[in-house]
């Protein structure tokens, strides 16, 4: 008897340590579903260059009157024209307001008339500048007014003045559409996964937060150039290793988009003059 309760109670302590069953194994978490939804940039190309012929005018021969020789009283008023505004005495070169929207250029013996806004209310004076911007060994009379400001606004104008062999001044003006059209049609805007970018060439910046508060970004049509452009002229090229640059801004095109107040890229480059034709070059989405 006790022999059998012996070997069913060695059978129960054996059986008891046995290996025991193997545990569940552990439901791995699943992959994320792949977002079908994600947006991705199209393949991004550096700009370059932009080129454009200038505008080109003769100046015309000055009329018959006497140019002053001392310089104007601020503020400038309609009794002070004509008025001397601005010398640069080593090229022996003024500029003289003839009124708001002509001018006259003494560069040397050369007397010339152009028909040039330059002037506003902010009575933001013109620029003289004389060196060898094309290095073709002759010097070249640059010249930048400053004929539009306002709300959102702030536009130079850049003029390179060439004496020809008879004594008269050609004026080589680069064009307005140079920025409103060329610029603005280089600039694009994309809105990828909830984020908005301003584009130019090969470089983008994330605008998101100068969306105006309320604003769409999908009514957004593009970027508009042209309403702030200044120019940064450096007279000593082979110290700077530059001779004019330019900076300018462009603000978002769309419904519920003010025009000139929703600024959003700023665009800076160097200017280069060569046989009448102007080129931007190094340009940045600044």
């Amino acid at each position: 008897m006790k022999k059998g309760f012996l070997a069913l109670f060695l059978l129960l302590v054996l059986a008891g340590c046995g290996t025991p069953a193997p545990a569940e194994p552990e439901t791995l978490p699943k992959p994320p579903p792949a977002d079908s939804e994600a947006e991705f940039l199209p393949a991004l190309t550096p700009l370059g260059e932009l080129s454009i012929p200038a505008n080109v005018t003769e100046g015309r021969a000055q009329g018959n009157y006497e140019l002053p020789q001392r310089m104007f009283c601020d503020p400038i008023t309609d009794d002070n024209f004509p008025a001397l505004l601005v010398e640069l005495p080593e090229a022996d070169a003024a500029f003289y307001g003839l009124d708001w929207n002509a001018a006259l250029i003494r560069w040397g013996d050369s007397r010339a008339e152009f028909d040039w806004p330059w002037l506003t209310a902010r009575q933001i004076l013109p620029r003289l500048y004389c060196f060898d911007l094309d290095n073709d060994w002759d010097d070249e009379l640059i010249v930048v007014c400053h004929p539009g400001t306002g709300t959102g606004v702030s536009v130079d104008e850049l003029h390179v003045l060439e004496k020809n062999s008879d004594g008269t001044l050609m004026d080589y003006a680069l064009p307005w559409e140079f920025f409103s059209k060329d610029m603005s049609q280089a600039l694009s805007v994309a809105t990828l996964n909830g984020r908005t970018y301003s584009i130019l060439g090969a470089e983008l910046t994330d605008i998101t937060d100068l969306l105006p508060e309320g604003a769409d970004p999908e009514r957004i049509e593009g970027l508009s150039a042209g309403d702030i452009v200044n120019f940064e002229v450096i007279p000593e090229p082979e110290f700077y290793g530059e001779n004019i640059r330019v900076r300018g801004s462009a603000w978002l095109d769309g419904e519920g988009f003010a025009p000139t107040l929703s600024y959003a890229a700023e665009v800076d480059a160097m200017v280069l003059y060569r046989e009448g034709v102007f080129t931007l070059t190094q340009i940045h989405l600044s």
